[in-house]
């Protein structure tokens, strides 16, 4: 499959990427800077220059791929006690992926708040709109399986490194 992942080289995307590399898929990682775009291609993904303010950019490289891995946040703007702004913009960009997705059969994972709790706003994704637990997004229903967000509905077609426990005690987020 061919996956953009937004947020490709922050803390998520160091541990997704070659993740899905490993599993044999095509990634596209967002960059919106010269040194993000040097640490994906260091990682053997492809780059796309872009950032969730420019929701034109996001849909036209979501229609480009047969999912997305959203992971990007506005952190600039939470740190500068914008935290409704980056939320804000974070719905924006799920929205505007989700769209693109709509119909096509394309995946949509993430990690962020907004996928949680946008309902049925982008529930034309295919079905394959889940939270970071892997469970559908606004269901309330429990994850398919305990792989997280590389697995189940979320993304059937990838699969867990060994080394990664998405769901456990030794998972690389705390």
């Amino acid at each position: 499959m061919r996956v953009l992942v937004t947020g490709a080289s922050g803390h998520l995307g160091s541990a997704v990427v070659p993740d899905l590399l490993r599993a044999g898929h095509e990634v596209v990682g967002l960059a919106r800077s010269d040194a993000a775009a040097a640490m994906i291609d260091g990682y053997g993904a492809r780059v796309r220059r872009g950032d969730l303010a420019d929701l034109d950019g996001l849909a036209a490289a979501a229609s480009d791929v047969d999912g997305v891995v959203h992971l990007a946040f506005r952190h600039d703007l939470m740190r500068s006690g914008e935290l409704a702004a980056a939320v804000a913009a974070d719905l924006a960009a799920v929205r505007t992926l989700g769209e693109a997705l709509a119909g096509t059969g394309g995946a949509l994972a993430g990690s962020g708040g907004a996928l949680a709790g946008s309902g049925g706003a982008l529930a034309g994704s295919g079905g394959a709109l889940a939270s970071a637990s892997g469970a559908p997004a606004g269901t309330g229903e429990p994850p398919s399986d305990s792989r997280g967000p590389a697995s189940g509905r979320a993304w059937s077609g990838c699969r867990r490194s060994p080394t990664v426990d998405w769901t456990g005690t030794d998972s690389p987020v705390r």
